[in-house]
């Protein structure tokens, strides 16, 4: 075999937090060889995007690289002149982020953008980079190149950015590009076409791709091989096929086993716990603490890297060479009875006829001509208590808008919302109120949704503030509300800052159900979760269902999640249902050419039967 285009050696990388060294990557070793396409997954804090940086060289102020090398044409980059970067980034290794938004200059129109890099790196100007935007503009297959040539950033999609984005790493002509999470953020049927788009390309330029993913089932469509990180160790590597279907690792397994499948309804298996953060955590096997199959020897020695068979497939486990012994790849769980048609049927929430408007189009200083754009049209359903509607479509097609109405959080124009045998649209204002005690939403991005500034105890406990609960009486509500999403006292006093994803997602499950209400809208609140916290989450949701009589509205355009979870599923599109029926129907005889049409783009862990082998 040739020499590879990226050789990482031994790499070690700690970021310093308060005068302690916390290890971020440890004792990494991985190739990357002309046209291959090598994936890397795990959990966030499992050492990806580091192991990213460190090969564009570009670890922050605060990283400190204790061994290792990262080799490029025999030149170690983490040592590299300030020159020699220059040459190689955006000319020999691009990056590809996984926002958009905040990689692309919001002053710049794009085509500028793109010219920028071909000036730099290639030396072309004028005529002739207008042309080679435009080529590459086609390349990611985006019509009317001089149209989007001439755009911002923010007149495009997410879809078009990311392209944009795909578009602007090739103007270099790059060996290899390093792919950061750049599907996370796409609804199902773009991320399908980013997808698409990468292995097309793949073909037709042949550079090098390291593909960086928490998402296992969007990674079985693109890698030759995959490598699985986790508290910072490379826990298992070997071509993608054996990975994913004879993993030799517990880590291995219990990702997979949390991934959702849009084939059957099964509840998929989170992995319990969190990795562990202590500095000290190499001595021994970083994932016993969590493993199902520990034993005396994985707590008192590290395990080395090793080949449990033949064909590059390496582990690092004590007993990879004994897949009995750490068992087999969970299967499918017995379907729950959140799904028995005879539960409860009469409506707690009814909907008729709902439209939403927004008036658009002043113009500047307001002096032009507004008009309506109807966002949500003659929308009805019915959603009785203990049951799941799941409301599904891409990004724009009116879900959140939707959601948003429900609540009162945004006017509509017209139609019907009956909660409880009342009429929501008539409330005044006190009546809003006890509304909004019985009806909670959660939000996609915890992050945001939770003020940073506050503790726990005072997040969950703000609803009942506002219910006018006296303070004695919260606090043993608070306690009980965060043990029932998982939560122990210990919480109490943190700020969000110092929570993973998960428990962030948590505490606000816990402030939406600390009032008891009856109906929970979640607005795609799995959504930026690592795979195993996602489905805790799914399990602990239903659990709470079970528990409280609550209805929950799933607004989400992730139909593997909808599939396990939904007992109604609403398809929606530029504001208009497509259709509404049973989650069994839907899934199994979808009548929509649109249902189908979402159905299909859903990534599987089976990898494509035309992928071309490198």
């Amino acid at each position: 075999m040739t020499d590879p285009l990226i050789a990482i050696e031994n790499l070690t990388v700690s970021f310093a937090v308060g005068g302690v060294l916390h290890p971020a990557v440890k004792d990494l070793s991985l190739t990357l060889h002309a046209s291959e396409v090598v994936g890397l997954v795990g959990e966030s804090g499992s050492g990806k995007s580091t192991a990213l940086l460190a090969v564009m060289s570009y670890l922050p102020g605060n990283a400190v690289v204790e061994a290792g090398r990262v080799l490029h044409g025999g030149v170690d980059l983490l040592r590299a002149s300030r020159e020699t970067l220059d040459d190689v980034r955006g000319r020999r290794i691009a990056m590809i982020y996984q926002d958009p938004t905040t990689a692309l200059n919001p002053a710049m129109t794009v085509g500028a953008q793109i010219a920028e890099v071909l000036a730099r790196h290639l030396s072309m100007e004028g005529a002739r980079a207008r042309e080679r935007t435009h080529e590459l503009l086609r390349l990611v297959q985006l019509d009317d190149p001089p149209r989007v040539a001439a755009a911002h950033p923010h007149q495009l999609s997410g879809g078009m950015q990311q392209r944009v984005m795909i578009a602007m790493a090739l103007a270099g002509e790059p060996d290899v590009l390093l792919m950061d999470e750049p599907t996370t953020a796409l609804d199902v049927i773009v991320q399908a076409r980013v997808l698409d788009l990468v292995r097309t390309l793949h073909r037709q330029i042949r550079s090098a791709i390291v593909f960086v993913s928490h998402n296992l089932a969007a990674v079985a469509q693109l890698a030759d091989r995959i490598g699985v990180l986790y508290a910072g160790e490379l826990m298992e590597l070997g071509p993608a096929a054996q990975v994913l279907e004879e993993p030799s690792h517990p880590y291995t397994r219990g990702l997979i086993a949390a991934v959702p499948r849009i084939g059957a309804r099964r509840l998929p298996q989170g992995i319990p716990g969190t990795a562990s953060r202590d500095p000290q955590r190499f001595t021994h096997c970083v994932f016993a603490d969590r493993c199902a199959f520990t034993a005396d020897i994985c707590r008192s020695s590290r395990p080395a890297l090793l080949a449990p068979s033949s064909g590059g497939h390496l582990s690092r486990c004590h007993f990879a060479a004994e897949p009995s012994r750490i068992g087999a790849v969970p299967g499918e769980r017995a379907t729950r009875a959140a799904h028995d048609r005879t539960a409860e049927a009469s409506p707690l929430l009814e909907v008729s006829r709902l439209s939403v408007e927004y008036r658009r189009g002043a113009g500047f200083l307001g002096l032009g001509r507004a008009h309506a754009v109807r966002a949500v049209r003659d929308v009805s359903f019915r959603l009785p208590r203990r049951r799941v509607l799941a409301v599904v479509g891409e990004s724009g097609s009116g879900k959140s808008t939707l959601a948003r109405a429900l609540l009162r959080l945004t006017p509509a124009a017209q139609g019907r919302i009956v909660f409880d045998g009342a009429d929501v649209r008539a409330f005044d204002a006190g009546h809003l109120r006890a509304y909004r005690r019985r009806a909670q939403i959660v939000f996609q991005n915890p992050t945001s949704s939770l003020n940073p500034h506050k503790t726990v105890a005072d997040i969950v406990a703000r609803p009942l503030v506002l219910e006018g609960v006296p303070r004695e009486d919260r606090r043993s509500r608070v306690l009980a509300t965060l043990r029932a999403v998982g939560l122990t006292e210990a919480y109490l006093d943190r700020h969000p800052a110092q929570l993973s994803g998960g428990e962030k997602q948590r505490v606000a499950l816990a402030r939406a159900f600390v009032t008891e209400p009856l109906l929970v809208v979640l607005d795609e609140p799995t959504t930026a979760l690592d795979v195993s916290v996602q489905a805790t989450i799914l399990e602990l949701l239903l659990e709470q269902k079970e528990r409280t009589g609550c209805a929950y509205l799933l607004i989400s355009h992730d139909l593997a999640v909808v599939r396990q979870v939904a007992d109604e599923v609403l398809v929606i599109r530029d504001g208009e249902v497509c259709e509404i029926g049973p989650a069994e129907r839907i899934f199994g005889s979808p009548a929509h050419p649109y249902t189908r049409e979402l159905l299909a783009a859903v990534p599987d862990l089976e990898p494509p039967a035309a992928r071309n082998s490198v």
